[in-house]
C-alpha cells in the first residue's frame, strides 16, 4: 500500500529556476508575500486579531496546556485517569478509570470540574 502524500523537499520546499538559470531557494519569495500580507493585514482591519509573524500558540493557551498535564500526572499518580468519550447524538461522557482501565464510575461535568480544580477523590 503506498501514500499519496509527497515528501518534502528540503526545509523550504523544493529548489526553482528562475529565468536567468540560476537556482535559488523559493523561502525568499515566500518571505517577501508573507511580509507583504502580514503588512496588507495590518493595514486593514484590526478587528482581526491576527498575528502572522508570530509561529506558536499564545501564551494563555501554553499555561492552560501545562496545567491539564499537571492534573493529568496528580491523577495518574493516584492511579486514575479521565476518559472523555462522544455519544452519537453528540453529547459527551466523562469516564473515571482506574489503573487497570477499568471504568470505576461517571462523573457528571461538575463533578470533573471539582476534581482537576483540586477536589480529592470520594
Amino acid at each position: 500500500m503506498s501514500s499519496p502524500i509527497i515528501p518534502i523537499e528540503g526545509p523550504s520546499g523544493p529548489a526553482t529556476v528562475t529565468s536567468s538559470a540560476t537556482v535559488t531557494s523559493s523561502a525568499g519569495a515566500d518571505a517577501e508575500h508573507i511580509g507583504t500580507f502580514a503588512s496588507e493585514l495590518a493595514a486593514g482591519e484590526t478587528t482581526l486579531a491576527l498575528v502572522a509573524s508570530r509561529g506558536g500558540p499564545p501564551p494563555e493557551l501554553l499555561d492552560q496546556i501545562a496545567a491539564a498535564g499537571r492534573i493529568e500526572e496528580q491523577l495518574r499518580e493516584s492511579g486514575h485517569q479521565l476518559r472523555f468519550t462522544a455519544a452519537d447524538g453528540g453529547r459527551t461522557t466523562i469516564e473515571l478509570h482506574d489503573r487497570d482501565g477499568i471504568a470505576v464510575r461517571i462523573l457528571s461535568t461538575a463533578e470533573a470540574l471539582e476534581l482537576v480544580a483540586g477536589k480529592p477523590l470520594d
